[in-house]
């Protein structure tokens, strides 16, 4: 009896959940500028304290990204987010956004060396949290822990949904 092939996966390479950004990272001493410029172009508004950005979602949520400097650019080191009419800067009491903290944490780790555009790309993406249907399941809120998709990836062109259970199975 012959022994069974050995699984070899398939190598799919590093995927990124950020789409493509053609223009350099913001550096550090045009943080200003940049923030000013992407405030006159969006709904949502980004405000500059101290070593913290503060993303505002409209009825959505709020994002708290603590910010360094890497190489003379920009650098998001920590992300939390909270819902629009908390009064807290730190963990929210909501499910929601503490598995989304974690998510955008998890992004961070793996996504070393991401420009503040796209992160803040992704983040602005969000705003259709509560709307959006989960590409593996098709459902907005899971059936497990009645979560929306707080997971996004930039796939073929297109941001796709994903409720933590469902990655898993695709």
């Amino acid at each position: 009896m012959a022994s069974p092939e050995v699984y070899v996966g398939e190598d799919r390479g590093h995927q990124s959940v950020f789409a493509d950004v053609a223009e350099a990272g913001v550096r550090m001493e045009a943080l200003a500028e940049w923030a000013r410029g992407f405030n006159a172009q969006q709904v949502c508004k980004l405000r500059i304290r101290e070593s913290v950005l503060r993303l505002s979602i409209p009825d959505v949520m709020i994002v708290y990204m603590g910010y360094g400097e890497r190489n003379g650019l920009v650098q998001v080191e920590t992300i939390r987010v909270v819902g629009p009419r908390e009064k807290t800067s730190s963990q929210s009491a909501y499910a929601v956004f503490q598995q989304l903290s974690q998510q955008l944490a998890k992004v961070l780790e793996s996504e070393v060396d991401a420009k503040l555009q796209s992160v803040v790309g992704l983040l602005v993406g969000y705003g259709e949290l509560f709307i959006s249907r989960c590409a593996v399941c098709g459902r907005v809120v899971s059936q497990e822990g009645h979560v929306p998709a707080v997971d996004r990836r930039w796939e073929a062109g297109g941001w796709e949904w994903r409720h933590v259970g469902c990655r898993s199975l695709v």
